[in-house]
């Protein structure tokens, strides 16, 4: 009887092991589409994110140092230019909408009453129409930064994935950031 038992145990194994080996190609295959390019991409998208963030961060830091409001509209474009030339900005495929010259930057100027009240914003990309009050207002400069960032991988192809913004079709990153402006007096120019 302990023979035939071991027989049996020997003819099994030789069966299986072929099995196995079937079974290997398609799990590769879901291993790579279904994880593998969708963590790339989301690896990718987290670069993105931070360059975008970073853009918006920058250029209200870049503004607020400016004398007037024509030079900072001219610095935040520079500094969007050269997020998206940037080795980051390429990698996340990072395209500017709209913006001033198509930069993806809007600027406007926030004032706030020194005793409280309500913030007044002024309108995108225009120069303030009054001259500023400083001894009654802190004025800030706010950067509204809208970017698409295209996938790494595109899985647009894949049936549950391929319509996720990030995966397939670009996704939109919008990013505001604010910034003191340190010459109030040139913020009407």
């Amino acid at each position: 009887m302990l023979v035939r038992l071991q027989s049996k145990k020997r003819i099994r194994n030789q069966v299986g092991s072929g099995a196995g080996a079937a079974e290997f190609a398609p799990a590769l295959i879901v291993f790579f589409l279904v994880i593998l390019f969708p963590l790339i991409n989301l690896i990718m998208f987290t670069t993105g994110y931070a360059t975008g963030y970073l853009c918006a961060k920058q250029c209200a830091s870049r503004a607020g140092t400016q004398n007037t409001f024509t030079d900072a509209m001219n610095v935040v474009q520079q500094e969007s230019g050269t997020f998206v030339a940037s080795g980051f900005g390429k990698f996340a495929k990072l395209v500017p909408i709209g913006g001033i010259g198509g930069s993806g930057i809007d600027l406007s100027v926030v004032s706030v009453p020194y005793g409280g009240g309500s913030a007044t914003t002024h309108p995108k990309n225009t120069p303030m129409g009054t001259a500023a009050t400083p001894d009654t207002n802190t004025y800030e400069y706010k950067v509204e930064a809208n970017f698409n960032m295209g996938p790494f991988m595109n899985l647009s192809m894949l049936p549950f994935i391929g319509n996720v913004p990030g995966l397939g079709p670009p996704a939109r990153l919008t990013f505001t950031a604010t910034s003191s402006a340190e010459f109030p007096e040139g913020l009407n120019q």
